[in-house]
């Protein structure tokens, strides 16, 4: 995918942080003993692709103040060429740990942990540890890169300890200042941020009638039984062949064989499913391994189960359905939308039944905040000033290792639990299998 001059412009252009003068810019420089600006450094710490969308997203804040470092564990080449600038050093990693154990952390100034949640409690454990080797710690940026479920807290937890958490939605932003009163924890942290993606976009196409370009995003993992998945590609299908002078594009999560956030739930590959179930094939049908924000200013009707590139759609204007078929609950990942009027059959969406998003669901949900860059200039300008007077508060997480003992059990360990069990298991089943063998030989010679 070629990634064209205006595209990348559109990040280098993004408001940034610390080109203002006074306490802001004090949140990006340092001055030294020659009163010399020593540019900062800032780490992006990530590890698959949404994930490192977010990431970099947050960090083109930072492009003209800082020395920016990405380390991911895998990406697909079209979010290296969209999102990561020229200018930026990239490093791949293919074990998190020994980053965690060295002194890499210390190295910088920023630190975004675009990463899952118990990762992030792990990184943020590190620095808490060791913060008391160093004269200064770094300071701690952590998020959200896609829905939160509402009402679970764990999320918000796994994050509790950083400097700063960007916030998604004003809904969001309620019941974490709820989990604050509930827990006693402090509330200074969190900035409400938005989805961030949408710093990048093309403007959408006006909307004017029927829609004619439909875009469908794959959602890994759901729905999760096979039949199910069958299922939905036959109605796409058939909404394909009732409608074909319009085309359908799916888009695909990710080119095969390279790992993304929601890997491990990935069973069962979307387009080899469609080839050997879905016959004949519907001509207007397109797959798609391209970013959703290269797609979306393409489309007017952007459809899925659940995914943030609903969100994005709706501040583009684009119209968004989401399909109600498989049911409205935690299993599905779509308690989001409860409010939004956008749940829509597969049916009524083939009949062009488009729903019509409810707009105080959508300024509780899906709203972007304009002063989110002056928010998190703010903020950094307080907490670099704390630190360079030595007040600056040490990092501690909710999700202490005395506390919550399971969310620190290492990967070898649990390996080596499992492997003993998984032998044990095994040899159970060996011997239940020849005692019954035995059992029956004895029985048929008694027989005899």
């Amino acid at each position: 995918m070629i990634i064209r001059d205006d595209e990348h412009d559109m990040l280098r252009h993004n408001k940034t942080i610390g080109t203002e003068t006074g306490a802001e810019n004090r949140a990006v420089t340092m001055n030294t003993a020659g009163n010399a600006e020593k540019q900062r450094k800032l780490l992006v710490l990530s590890d698959f692709d949404s994930r490192v969308k977010w990431g970099v997203s947050l960090a083109a804040f930072f492009q003209h103040s800082c020395e920016i470092t990405v380390m991911f564990e895998e990406i697909p080449s079209s979010i290296r060429q969209r999102y990561i600038l020229p200018n930026y050093t990239v490093r791949q990693y293919r074990d998190l740990d020994p980053i965690l154990n060295s002194s890499a952390l210390f190295e910088y100034d920023y630190v975004i942990l675009a990463l899952g949640g118990s990762q992030a409690v792990r990184a943020m454990s590190t620095i808490a540890d060791r913060q008391h080797e160093f004269p200064a710690r770094p300071l701690v940026i952590a998020g959200f890169n896609g829905l939160m479920e509402p009402g679970d807290p764990h999320g918000f937890l796994c994050r509790q300890g950083a400097d700063i958490i960007c916030v998604n939605s004003t809904r969001d932003m309620s019941f974490f200042q709820e989990l604050i009163t509930e827990f006693h924890l402090d509330a200074s942290p969190l900035v409400l941020a938005g989805y961030l993606r949408q710093n990048d976009r093309l403007p959408a196409l006006p909307q004017n009638g029927p829609p004619q370009s439909i875009l469908f995003v794959e959602q890994v993992g759901r729905p999760s039984n096979l039949r199910q998945k069958i299922l939905l590609m036959e109605q796409l299908a058939a909404y394909a062949r009732a409608h074909p002078t319009r085309q359908l594009v799916i888009k695909l999560r990710s080119v095969e064989g390279i790992r993304h956030t929601n890997s491990s739930k990935e069973k069962h590959s979307f387009r080899k499913i469609w080839h050997y179930t879905v016959r004949p094939h519907p001509t207007n049908v397109v797959f798609s391994y391209d970013g959703t924000e290269e797609i979306l200013p393409k489309m007017d009707l952007c459809v899925s189960i659940s995914s943030t590139v609903l969100f994005e759609a709706l501040e583009m204007g684009i119209r968004v359905a989401v399909i109600s078929d498989f049911g409205i609950g935690t299993h599905i990942g779509n308690t989001a939308f409860i409010g939004s009027g956008l749940f829509v059959s597969l049916q009524d969406l083939r009949d062009d039944k488009i729903p019509e998003v409810a707009k105080e669901w959508l300024q509780e949900n899906a709203s972007f905040s304009d002063t989110f860059a002056s928010d998190l200039t703010t903020k950094l300008a307080e907490l670099d000033e704390q630190r360079a007077q030595g007040t600056l508060t040490p990092m501690k997480l909710f999700y202490d290792r005395s506390g919550f003992p399971s969310l620190y059990l290492t990967k070898k360990a649990q390996g080596r639990f499992w492997n003993w069990m998984s032998i044990l298991t095994q040899m159970s089943l060996y011997f239940r299998r020849t005692a019954t063998k035995e059992g029956s030989m004895e029985k048929k010679g008694a027989d005899r």
